[in-house]
């Protein structure tokens, strides 16, 4: 039986993404522990609306009087886009005696500057809580193929597909070279924004293709600080529901676009050389 780790500090995880490589699933995982508590959003889209001037579509606009009762959470994304203080108040008072861990799990951060997660590293820092990242990689045009049917099925035109298309190749055609398509693929820029602000223990990498397997699900539980549960290596969130397609030809384009990616996952993490094509 696995002991749950004991830990002094209260934590905060920042998910930096990527899109469709698991980040609902790690969600899901921490929401079952009793230490974990994760405010009222999971995906709270403060920094990307604020920094990234492609994402400026998260910007909320000032809730009036009655949506401000209804939708509590635009009211909360307000505040916190307009008050930058009020993201690191509200995610420090969410800790009590049982709640040592929150987070903000929003896979399009993986577009943020080294200088802001400097200023979200040093803010938590200074009010004594531990900040912590996570990354989930997943063979790139997997991914790429994953978000164009995701993006389709749910008629998502904000992201680099031509409002009203319905074809996936013409779709993962549109969509590979964008800028929103590599700010959600370039692992390895983010990866060396991350690992310039944090320290090595901080960080978290895991591979979508064996994040399942209990071995991991161990060692993402013992960075986060959470009794281990393999039982949820079977449980799927937020899956594409219809099924991609395979296009050999497409396919190959897309791995040399991003033939960078591939070459520095190779290279620091070894065992993408077998899981990914």
């Amino acid at each position: 039986m696995s002991v749950e780790p004991t830990k002094s500090k209260n934590t905060f995880i920042l998910g930096l993404g990527f899109q469709k490589c698991g980040t609902s699933w790690l969600y899901s995982y921490l929401q079952q522990s009793r230490k974990f508590d994760g405010g009222d959003l999971k995906e709270y889209h403060i920094w990307d609306a604020i920094d990234i001037p492609l994402l400026n579509y998260n910007r909320v606009e000032k809730p009036g009087l009655i949506s401000s009762v209804l939708d509590k959470s635009n009211n909360l994304r307000y505040l916190m886009q307009t008050n930058n203080e009020a993201y690191f108040d509200y995610f420090e008072s969410i800790f009590s005696s049982t709640v040592t861990i929150t987070g903000d799990i929003t896979p399009s951060y993986s577009g943020l500057q080294k200088s802001r997660l400097s200023s979200i590293y040093s803010e938590f820092q200074e009010r004594e809580i531990d900040c912590k990242a996570i990354l989930l990689l997943r063979d790139p045009v997997d991914r790429i193929k994953s978000a164009v049917r995701y993006n389709l099925d749910r008629g998502n035109y904000d992201e680099g597909i031509k409002y009203g298309e319905t074809d996936f190749l013409e779709a993962l055609e549109q969509y590979y070279k964008t800028e929103h398509c590599t700010i959600r693929t370039r692992y390895d820029k983010t990866i060396d924004s991350v690992r310039g602000v944090f320290e090595e223990e901080d960080i978290y990498i895991g591979i979508y293709e064996e994040m399942f397997d209990s071995e991991k699900i161990d060692c993402v539980s013992n960075f986060v600080g959470i009794q281990a549960k393999y039982d949820f290596a079977t449980v799927r969130v937020n899956k594409t529901k219809s099924a991609t397609i395979v296009n050999h030809e497409i396919e190959e384009k897309v791995k040399n676009f991003y033939s960078e990616v591939y070459e520095y996952c190779n290279e620091e993490f070894p065992s993408t050389r077998n899981l990914w094509r």
